[in-house]
């Protein structure tokens, strides 16, 4: 293989491939977003792909069989797809409420994320699908993400953030890892020796693939050799040339090089590729079959928690002949999931009202729903709806893209497409020039026909200058540089959005044209030994459109007005793709506009209210006494109304519970304090003391805990009982608690086991969760729930050996409860002999 084979192996060839090697019959990788489906090849207007729960609802499930029937969905929809290796799970520990990303992670607590984590990973790998857990380390802010640096202590480093990567890395031997875009001490983690080379390779002995993030390569030399294997994505912008260039000139040695390349052959292998060198793509598929369809309703309903319950509401019952008033912005709305890159198109939607009002007409013919908003929450001015646009030129929904090489919209397009969005991202399938710094411009056209005569409004967004025409009048004009202010779309590239109104007649054809040049390339210089800034990267323009909603405060009053009419109220709240995102983390925990107002006006005139929460990352209820049901639902996928419905009407008995903890304010969260830092530096000065170990610490009541949840039927702990009193490696200590169904249905609990140590000779919380057991239990019976003590449980970093420690003599506790809060049922024990151990 030469030199220049070598090095091409270590970029991709375009946003989702790596390069093949034709001469050799070495093939190319296809990979894909991402943790909660299989979006393919195209990351926008692409093949629709079933939509899974997000990360943490099915960390809500605490059930590692839904894990497994997740991932036999998305094994199916990789191999539809073509794709090879699926970019997730994230891992990362949401350290804050207002974390653009956290509704894609699993838990703030590293046990329970790396335990679902290495349970994927196994899954997918089973089948010949490789995962790439991610990111290493700490992506846990979504502000100044590409450029901050996080000063972590080593125990916090070690016990909070590598801990989930360390526990799945151990269960399941992940093929590959994704490393994240901050740095991490003051070292980009894409260039992190002491993570990549001494911590994942040397330490854990792990000898799998390490992929940088998209366009998150910050050097050339110093990333070759830290063992950051593969720049993702191409055409390639670090190495390539420059590497060959850098090597020639002693800057990198050529063992590096071979080492890198060694391990995308590697993966080409395990990903089944080696025996057919000559492997063309074909055309992605979307399967929407009637089996994954049930199991993800069968996950998303698992991971619903059940947060209150005072009046016994809950299920709806003897509905014949009653009103039901189905409110809220997301009451009509389908919110599959956050934004960002996991985001993709499912192959169908659900929405709360649709799915609820079917279910209850189902089985109470005269009962009667009605659905109102009362409130709009929109972060953004909505795309424009496909009933009132058509391409010009097709006659479809949508519009017709075209795009220039040039910067003045002149002579023939060298590109055109159908849009069926006005979200008009142009980021696939361009020539590879253009996606590394050759400019071009583009013009987005559609015939806007409104509903409704009034004053309607427009907005646009875009990466570079652009100009909003409607009938060839210019009504918003955007002047960009590379400098200028940024907002969260396109991913962070996306100018603030500017809005006008403008006066439209109801039936009347309006010519809408988009006309916008490409991003200005920010310009730098390529030291080979540096950290370099990341690049901008994406182009396009999002026009948004909204047709007069006519008087708020009556829209407002309105669905009051329904509520106090009807027999029970179902208020749906929440956030959508555009608050919870990647690229931008949440300024408030509070619910978008005016959710809480509405939320208390509704219980004010309905003593049976029903407030359900769609958010994957906790939120204030200032009017949590005033409500007789709380229903966290995070963001379901395709499945979102459906498994809703199940759980409200009882045909499933809740048994999720929260894997984060839900604070009362913002300034009791363990990073209040720090976050998001200062002139990008941002200090884990909570250390240790992650999640529900600082509210335990510090003594704060939350909200509600980590590890809450009601279910329909009750629960009784007896007769706790383990297998010894002391520890010794060899055999572990064995843990069983009985739990009886004292209630009248048959139900699932999740049993937590917390483990303390009792004056330990450093710092630590409290207790800490070491085990969980869910359990079916049918009516009246009783069954016994297990866990096993092992070194892992005991132990802590310690920093002045760089090693795990479990202390000589050390005396424990171990408690099986109900949440991190619940006293539950304790038992004690004691280590006689000191373990040290690195991995």
């Amino acid at each position: 293989m030469t030199l220049e084979e070598k090095v091409l192996l270590l970029t991709g060839e375009d946003l989702w491939r790596t390069n093949a090697v034709p001469r050799l019959g070495v093939s190319r990788i296809k990979t894909s977003d991402g943790p909660v489906g299989v979006r393919g090849g195209i990351f926008t207007d692409g093949v629709s792909a079933a939509s899974a729960p997000t990360g943490v609802s099915l960390a809500a499930t605490w059930d590692l069989s839904v894990i497994r029937d997740v991932c036999s969905v998305l094994i199916h929809e990789a191999k539809s797809k073509e794709v090879d290796v699926l970019l997730g799970p994230t891992v990362c520990i949401p350290r804050t409420p207002l974390g653009g990303r956290n509704f894609e992670a699993y838990s703030e607590d590293p046990y329970l994320t790396g335990k679902i984590a290495g349970e994927f990973i196994n899954r997918l790998q089973d089948a010949g699908i490789g995962a790439c857990i991610k990111h290493l380390a700490a992506n846990d802010q979504e502000t100044r993400r590409f450029f901050i640096d996080e000063k972590i202590p080593d125990r916090a480093l070690r016990e909070i953030a590598l801990q989930p990567f360390q526990i799945a890395i151990r269960d399941s031997n992940p093929w590959t890892v994704m490393t994240a875009y901050n740095k991490i001490n003051g070292t980009f983690c894409s260039a992190h020796e002491f993570l990549i080379r001494d911590v994942l390779r040397k330490e854990w002995g792990w000898d799998g693939l390490v992929m940088s993030d998209w366009f998150g390569t910050n050097s050339v030399v110093p990333s070759v050799r830290a063992g950051l294997d593969l720049e993702m994505p191409g055409p390639v912008r670090r190495r390539g040339k420059h590497l060959i260039d850098a090597y020639q000139k002693g800057l990198v040695d050529l063992s590096f090089i071979d080492a890198s390349a060694s391990r995308v052959l590697e993966l080409v292998h395990k990903v089944g590729k080696s025996s057919i060198p000559d492997w063309e793509e074909g055309n992605e598929k979307a399967d929407d079959l009637p089996e994954h369809r049930a199991i993800f309703r069968r996950a998303g309903a698992e991971g619903i928690v059940l947060l209150k319950n005072s009046a016994k509401l809950l299920p709806l019952s003897d509905l014949g002949g009653r009103r039901i008033a189905i409110l809220g912005p997301n009451a009509l709305l389908s919110v599959a999931t956050g934004g960002g890159s996991s985001n993709l198109a499912p192959h169908y939607r659900t929405t709360p009202y649709e799915s609820i009002k079917s279910e209850i007409t189902a089985k109470f013919s005269t009962a009667k729903v009605q659905a109102h908003a009362g409130i709009l929450t929109h972060r953004y001015i909505p795309l424009v709806d496909p009933a009132v646009m058509t391409n010009p030129e097709t006659g479809k929904p949508g519009f017709q893209l075209s795009l220039f090489r040039n910067m003045n919209h002149s002579g023939q397009p060298f590109m055109i497409e159908h849009r069926p969005s006005s979200n008009l991202v142009c980021y696939d399938g361009l020539p590879p020039e253009l996606t590394t710094g050759e400019r071009y411009s583009y013009r987005g056209r559609t015939i806007l026909k409104p509903k409704t005569t009034g004053l309607h409004e427009f907005s646009l967004s875009s990466c570079g200058p652009g100009r909003l025409m409607l009938d060839g009048q210019v009504i918003i004009n955007i002047e960009r540089h590379w400098w200028s202010p940024k907002s969260s779309l396109f991913m962070s590239y996306g100018s603030p959005e500017e809005r006008v109104k403008i006066y439209m007649e109801a039936g009347r054809e309006y010519e809408l044209l988009l006309e916008s040049i490409s991003r200005e390339p920010k310009p730098y210089n390529l030291d080979y030994m540096a950290e370099l800034e990341r690049e901008e990267v994406q182009d396009g323009g999002r026009i948004g459109f909204m047709e007069n909603p006519g008087d708020l405060d009556r829209f407002f009053q309105d669905g009051v007005d329904i509520a106090r009419d009807s027999d029970i109220a179902i208020v749906v709240v929440g956030k959508d793709h555009e608050w919870e995102t990647e690229t931008s983390d949440m300024v408030s925990m509070d619910l978008p506009g005016r959710s809480n107002e509405f939320v208390s006006a509704v219980a004010s005139v309905n003593p049976n209210t029903i407030v359900v929460n769609q958010t994957g990352s906790p939120i204030t209820m200032p009017w949590k006494d005033e409500v007789s049901a709380i229903v966290q639902a995070w963001y379901q996928g395709q499945e979102q109304g459906n498994c809703l419905a199940d759980v409200l009407l009882g045909t499933v008995n809740p048994s999720g519970k929260l894997p984060i903890t839900f604070p009362k304010r913002i300034e009791d969260t363990p990073p209040y304090d720090n976050y998001p830092g200062e002139n990008d530096v941002v200090y884990y000065g909570e250390g240790i003391y992650a999640g529900y170990r600082f509210y335990d610490h510090r003594k704060i009541e939350p909200l509600f805990p980590f590890g809450a949840g009601l279910s329909y039927t009750m629960f009784e702990y007896g007769n706790m009982r383990i297998s010894s009193h002391e520890y010794h490696e060899e055999v572990g200590i064995e843990v069983e608690v009985d739990v009886t169904n004292t209630g009248l249905r048959d139900g699932k609990e999740i049993v937590q086991f917390y483990v303390g140590q009792i004056n330990p000779r450093l710092h630590r919380p409290v207790r800490e969760l070491k085990g969980w057991d869910k359990v079916f239990v049918p009516i009246g019976q009783t069954v016994t729930a297990r866990m096993k003590i092992d070194k892992v449980s005991l132990s802590y970093w310690d920093d002045s050996v760089n090693k795990w420690v479990v202390e000589k003599d050390s005396k424990y506790h171990v408690t099986a409860a109900k949440d991190s809060r619940d006293e539950g049922l304790t038992v004690a024990f004691r280590s006689p002999k000191e373990y040290q151990w690195i991995n």
